[in-house]
């Protein structure tokens, strides 16, 4: 009972904004996990997003880790890329993030759904007009996949997702914006298994955002593609 609390607690999040500033836009996320032995495992995503009604590519992140594992369990040392282009007046412009990050990850089981339980510390450097801001970030994640026509052991199939993630900013708001809050996200989606090792899905986030000038809510339509091997 008290993990299908916290799923809806987390999938509920913070309904805060009531002006908001409304985006459209799509993204491409790309995940794997690479075992290199029982212990570890080595973490890749490469994620693509537009910019608002799918102008341009605005966003590139790149993310690896090292993560050992224990049982259930597993924790983890990264590091994330991220750069941003924005169009304005005629002007093009990029902003790069680099990211330091630890997180801890715990997969469980209700009945035949899939959960995960993901808590990650980013060390933010956000280079913007010449001068880097450092800032730390705390993100809380759930995630549950539910199958829907799969197989007994649920290895192949068709599923749907459900999962959402909180942001708070733990050190130098004031570079961010101002808040502890900083954004939540919430997302379903359409999947299919292909086997243990691939899954894809389809969906739609709803993603609120608080900024230091105004709050954004964007509809995000998400393509997303997971490997294990």
């Amino acid at each position: 009972m008290k993990k299908y609390l916290l799923l809806v607690v987390l999938f509920t999040g913070l309904q805060t904004a009531v002006f908001a500033q409304v985006q459209n836009t799509g993204w491409f996320f790309l995940t794997h996990t690479q075992k290199v032995s029982d212990k570890f495992d080595v973490l890749a995503d490469v994620q693509l997003r537009s910019a608002d009604r799918f102008d341009f590519t605005q966003t590139l992140l790149l993310r690896g880790a090292l993560s050992y594992n224990i049982k259930k369990h597993a924790v983890a040392l990264g590091y994330a890329y991220k750069g941003d282009w924005t169009h304005e007046d005629g002007e093009r412009t990029y902003s790069p993030e680099n990211r330091i990050y630890q997180q801890y990850l715990y997969d469980f089981k209700a009945g035949k759904v899939e959960l995960n339980a993901r808590f990650r510390l980013e060390q933010r450097f956000v280079k913007e007009d010449g001068e880097v801001d450092f800032s730390q970030r705390a993100r809380a994640f759930l995630s549950a996949q539910i199958p829907l026509v799969a197989d007994t052991g649920f290895t192949k199939g068709l599923y749907t997702g459900i999962q959402n993630e909180l942001f708070f900013n733990v050190q130098n708001k004031d570079k961010v914006n101002n808040s502890v809050f900083d954004q939540n996200r919430s997302f379903v989606s359409l999947g299919y298994r292909f086997s243990k090792k691939i899954d894809t899905e389809f969906g739609y986030m709803y993603w609120y955002q608080k900024e230091m000038d105004k709050n954004t809510k964007t509809n995000v339509w998400q393509l997303m593609i997971t490997t294990k091997f």
